[in-house]
């Protein structure tokens, strides 16, 4: 199971860090996107909304990013915080739904439940 812990850990952390990108892409293509169109009402709702998603897929991944760091050093906490974050991913259909699927399927496991409770 510690293999399977690490795996965990390293996919959250790079699949977090595709997330931070994709926040700002997200950021930047709906500020640029509806300031092109030179239209003021969709100006203020497509700022709004690319501001809006981008703070929500950034903060979702920042979450992922830390407790996949604290997870590679078998931090209690981290457990929990990267079920919840995996519960987020089961959305993402494919990656997302096979990331979470399998990252909640190792940390629910008992004996992983067993190897944070014997380094708290």
């Amino acid at each position: 199971m510690r293999t399977h812990i690490k795996v965990v850990g390293l996919v959250n952390l790079l699949y977090s860090a595709i997330g931070m990108l994709a926040a700002a892409g997200v950021l930047f293509s709906g500020i640029f996107g509806s300031l092109a169109t030179f239209n003021p009402l969709v100006m203020i709702v497509g700022t709004v909304t690319g501001v809006i998603a981008a703070a929500v897929i950034g903060v979702i991944s920042l979450f992922g990013l830390i407790a996949g760091f604290a997870l590679l050093n078998h931090q209690q906490w981290a457990r929990y915080v990267i079920l919840v974050v995996s519960a987020f991913r089961l959305f993402k259909w494919p990656m997302g739904t096979l990331f979470g699927g399998y990252s909640i399927w190792v940390l629910t496991h008992t004996e992983t439940k067993q190897l944070f409770d014997m380094n708290s």
